[in-house]
């Protein structure tokens, strides 16, 4: 018997390798039922951030308001993250309108007194009025007026009937605002001004506002440097009150005990005198 010939060995093992092949990948291409399917591993594409989406930095949106005399000295300044919201009433149902103070405004103001100053904040069809005044004894600061002024040309107000073309809100003047020691500024975390109409028309369509103040710094009457002097924090006049409340409700508690002793001593007083000039009658 004749063995194979070399080529004939070489021929059968290339096609025993083709078929051996063929079979593995007609293997690999079958998906039976109930068996795991194993997809090959992948790196998940980096997906680029949109670009009308930003991370705030730390501080922004804290704009700085300044005013400044004749010869650019600063004697006025307001640091804070400001909202002004307006409340309306239209056929009975109270409405909202809101707005941002912007960084960039137009402020001017008048600090030619001592005693007394004003600042102006303008954006858009709304103007922020602040007037400031001293304590008869010049140791004291405070805000004595606040106005907001607003278009009702603006969209949201356009159901506002007002003399003119613009309305106006305003705080309570017979309260004293953020009283603070001259040569301090005031700060507080959060304060909220509540804004009034003063014209009856104003009043029927139930017209209010606020003026929310975040990360809120003042101070007027500076002429000694252009950034605030040590502040005085509202934290500090809420301890203040806690204080003086408790004392002033015991203060008047003990005059009330002196006079109710006091008047019945004199009762008694007059009442046994009586007694013993009957006795020696």
């Amino acid at each position: 018997m004749s063995c194979p010939s070399q080529y004939a060995v070489q021929s059968m093992s290339v096609r025993s390798s083709g078929a051996v092949g063929s079979l593995l990948s007609l293997v690999s291409s079958i998906n039976l039922q109930n068996l795991p399917t194993y997809k090959p591993r992948t790196v998940k594409p980096t997906v680029a951030a949109p670009t009308n989406v930003t991370v705030p930095a730390p501080g922004e949106g804290v704009a700085l308001y300044r005013v400044t005399t004749s010869n650019g000295d600063t004697c006025i300044l307001l640091k804070t993250d400001a909202l002004v919201e307006v409340k309306f009433k239209v056929h009975g149902v109270e409405e909202t309108g809101d707005a941002y103070v912007p960084e960039k405004t137009i402020v001017d103001g008048n600090c030619q007194y001592s005693d007394s100053a004003s600042m102006r904040i303008s954006w858009s069809e709304y103007v922020l009025f602040w007037e400031f005044a001293k304590t008869p004894g010049g140791d004291t600061w405070y805000v004595s007026n606040i106005e907001l002024t607003v278009g009702t040309s603006l969209p949201a107000y356009h159901t506002i009937r007002a003399h003119g073309s613009h309305f106006k809100l305003v705080h309570n003047n017979h309260k004293m605002l953020f009283p603070t020691p001259v040569g301090k500024s005031y700060s507080c975390d959060e304060s909220v001004v509540h804004l009034e109409a003063k014209d009856k028309e104003a009043k029927d369509q139930g017209l209010s506002g606020s003026l929310l103040l975040r990360a809120f710094q003042l101070q007027p009457f500076m002429y000694k440097g252009a950034d605030f002097s040590q502040s005085f924090e509202c934290n500090a006049q809420l301890r203040f009150r806690d204080e003086t409340a408790p004392l002033a409700v015991g203060s008047t508690l003990a005059i009330a005990v002196l006079m109710t002793v006091t008047g019945y001593g004199i009762y008694r007083y007059f009442k046994i005198k009586k007694v013993q000039y009957n006795t020696m009658e």
